[in-house]
């Protein structure tokens, strides 16, 4: 039992990763469009939809599946006709906040793959 909640505790470290380099290439495109007039700045859910997957305690393979990032247009981020209400510093701050959380989920998938390797190699090397 415990080897199939490790494989699934995996298995959503990898979406997260996933729906991170997502969420960065997002920031990226906010970035370049913040002089572009009428951009709407977007962003990307993913946390929301995971916590709720879980919220009952178990999480099984399926509804993981059924767990994807998805983009949002900003409603209502235009200020004006001629320009838009892309948040340089805002963006900066996400984007930052991004990358440590990124660098987080792939340290933490790699220690679990070196466990796994240790394991299989019953606990040589």
């Amino acid at each position: 039992m415990s080897g199939s909640i490790n494989m699934l505790s995996m298995d959503a470290g990898t979406k997260a990763i996933d729906a991170l380099w997502q969420r960065s290439n997002v920031i990226s495109d906010n970035v370049a469009n913040a002089d572009t007039p009428g951009y709407q700045q977007k962003s990307v859910s993913f946390e929301d939809q995971l916590s709720q997957a879980i919220s009952d305690g178990s999480l099984s393979a399926g509804e993981l599946d059924s767990v994807s990032p998805q983009v949002q247009v900003e409603s209502g981020t235009i200020s004006s006709s001629d320009s838009n209400g892309v948040d340089m510093e805002t963006q900066m701050v996400e984007l930052m906040r991004n990358q440590l959380q990124y660098s987080y989920l792939t340290r933490g998938v790699s220690d679990q793959l070196s466990m796994l390797k240790t394991a299989a190699s019953g606990g040589e090397g």
